[in-house]
């Protein structure tokens, strides 16, 4: 096989993971230097990316070796495991996988749980000074809550994959606080009082060191202004990043880790995270964000505060797509739905908007006559970066 059928025969690995003593006892078996890594586990239901990103960015200015591992891909399988902004390469990926193969078929391990492992060997290979790893799913069950850690993170609680965390947002933020561990460090800035509350009850238990993060900052002449350490900060970076930026920073502080005045603002003046807040080169506005479920869309639609050009969405079927698209109506700007190259496509023909195919958006982004606004799914976005040009 090669290394294009490896990650197809991978993909086809789709399941209920392992339990986690069961996955944990393969790891001190067959990957014993797991725990030896210090790791930062990052959980919630948006912003999870992009906080380990920002992490990643502050970390590597302070000097330090920062492997990531996150999950879905937009474009390339290898996007899921990077050290210091690369990812690994195609013949290193194809190394561990073929060296594991065996034990994977053997355990009858998820893609989820291979991914997982790979990384904790690449970044074993590496030797980074931190991993920091993004929760799959939910938190108390994912296979990322098996690895010990010196820091756990929440970004938010929000309405997302109902179907197996719960149908009330204080179970899925019950399902969210399942990373917490005794005596380590547990942040979040979920602000939801009834969410917080659950919180509080699972650390009674569990005894993490919890602490709820406030970030403040204002709008400063169309900027975002932010005072840390005695000095002010301002970036163009959309609203909805301000609280993962302040999430990272806290969690730097909290584990003792100073960063310089320029560390921080070469992060702040070099953040990318492809295909949240994308924007393409283009006469016009074209801006590709993989906001897919209501929150996700809600922070993203305050975030703009005013749009005068076209919408452009596409989500999969188990997400809430006629209120997402409510909210994106508050816009007051023309919607149009796209098909996408999935069986988990919502069937968006069913709903009363105009419907085009992926391949005449791609046309439009190309030769774009208006500012566009493209949203919905991160496979959608994923699916449009990989044919635009440029």
């Amino acid at each position: 096989m090669n290394v294009k059928e490896k990650i197809e025969k991978m993909e086809d690995c789709r399941g209920k993971n392992h339990d986690l003593r069961l996955f944990r006892s393969w790891l001190n078996e067959y990957l014993p230097g797991h725990r030896n890594l210090s790791k930062i586990q990052v959980g919630g239901t948006n912003g999870k990316g992009s906080t380990c990103q920002w992490l990643a960015s502050l970390l590597e200015n302070a000097g330090y070796k920062v492997g990531v591992f996150t999950s879905p891909h937009l474009i390339s399988h290898m996007e899921r495991i990077v050290v210091n902004h690369k990812s690994i390469e195609e013949n290193e990926w194809e190394a561990i996988y073929d060296r594991y193969e065996s034990l994977f078929s053997e355990k009858q391990m998820t893609m989820f749980e291979m991914d997982l492992w790979m990384a904790l060997d690449y970044f074993l290979k590496q030797e980074v000074d931190v991993a920091i790893i993004e929760v799959g799913m939910g938190g108390r069950l994912d296979a990322t809550t098996a690895l010990d850690y010196c820091a756990t993170l929440i970004t938010n609680v929000g309405w997302d994959h109902q179907q197996y965390l719960g149908d009330s947002i204080e179970q899925i933020a019950y399902e969210k606080s399942g990373i917490f561990k005794p005596n380590v460090l547990a942040l979040t800035t979920e602000k939801k009082k009834n969410c917080q509350t659950v919180m509080e009850n699972v650390a009674s238990v569990m005894h993490p060191i919890l602490g709820f993060v406030d970030f403040p900052y204002e709008k400063r002449e169309g900027m975002n202004a932010f005072e840390w350490e005695n000095h002010t900060y301002t970036t163009s970076l959309p609203s909805y990043q301000m609280d993962n930026l302040g999430l990272a920073l806290e969690t730097c502080h909290a584990l003792g880790i100073d960063l310089e005045v320029e560390w921080i603002q070469k992060s702040i003046d070099e953040f990318s995270w492809l295909g949240r807040f994308t924007q393409l080169n283009r006469p016009y506005k074209v801006i590709l964000d993989g906001a897919h479920n209501m929150d996700g869309i809600q922070a993203l639609v305050k975030s703009i505060s005013k749009w005068d050009g076209d919408i452009y969405f596409s989500a999969l079927s188990d997400k809430d797509v006629e209120e997402m698209l409510k909210i994106l109506e508050t816009l007051h700007c023309p919607i149009t739905l796209v098909s996408i190259d999935s069986y988990r496509c919502y069937p968006l023909e069913t709903l009363s908007y105009p419907l085009i195919s992926k391949e005449e958006l791609i046309e439009r982004i190309n030769h774009p006559v208006t500012d566009m606004l493209i949203c919905g799914s991160l496979y959608f976005i994923g699916e449009v970066l990989e044919k635009v040009d440029g």
